[in-house]
């Protein structure tokens, strides 16, 4: 039996319409360390077919800007294309299943695969999980962008 799906909530953060929540919790963390980001800055055709990356980050640690896609912990499915980006374009992709929280188990709760534009795709079980960007993980966790309704709180109708 397969995982229900949920629908991504549309959310709005830092100016951008982001397709899901995960998405703004992701532009959450970057913002908090430090880590330069754009939002769907360009689309590519590519053999697979039209793409649009969800992020591109220049992060001090990297030697040039990376693709990252940001998908829920379920979606378990490579895409092709994300092959095809990383060839193409000449930038790593990253793809994040999940976001990091306090307590979770990095490889179980969520994954980071990576694609070279090189050809080689590696899984990587640890990735910002230093004491820097602790204060980042935890600043996404707890971002709450509904402004109607506070968090754990149902709100009072008028």
């Amino acid at each position: 039996m397969s995982a229900p799906v949920i629908k991504a909530i549309e959310t709005r953060a830092f100016g951008c319409v982001f397709r899901s929540r995960t998405e703004a919790r992701f532009a959450t963390f970057c913002q908090h360390a430090g880590v330069p980001w754009e939002y769907e800055p360009e689309g590519y055709q590519l053999a697979g077919g039209w793409y649009l990356p969800d992020f591109r980050i220049r992060p001090d640690w990297a030697p040039d800007q990376v693709w990252v896609e940001i998908k829920p912990p379920s979606d378990t499915v490579d895409d092709p294309r994300w092959l095809d980006l990383a060839e193409g374009s000449g930038m790593t992709v990253l793809v994040l299943r999940g976001l990091h929280r306090r307590g979770d188990t990095c490889g179980r709760d969520h994954t980071v695969r990576v694609w070279h534009p090189s050809g080689l795709v590696a899984d990587v079980h640890r990735m910002w999980t230093g004491a820097r960007f602790a204060p980042a993980w935890d600043a996404a966790s707890a971002a709450r962008f509904d402004r109607r309704r506070p968090a754990g709180r149902k709100g009072r109708r008028e």
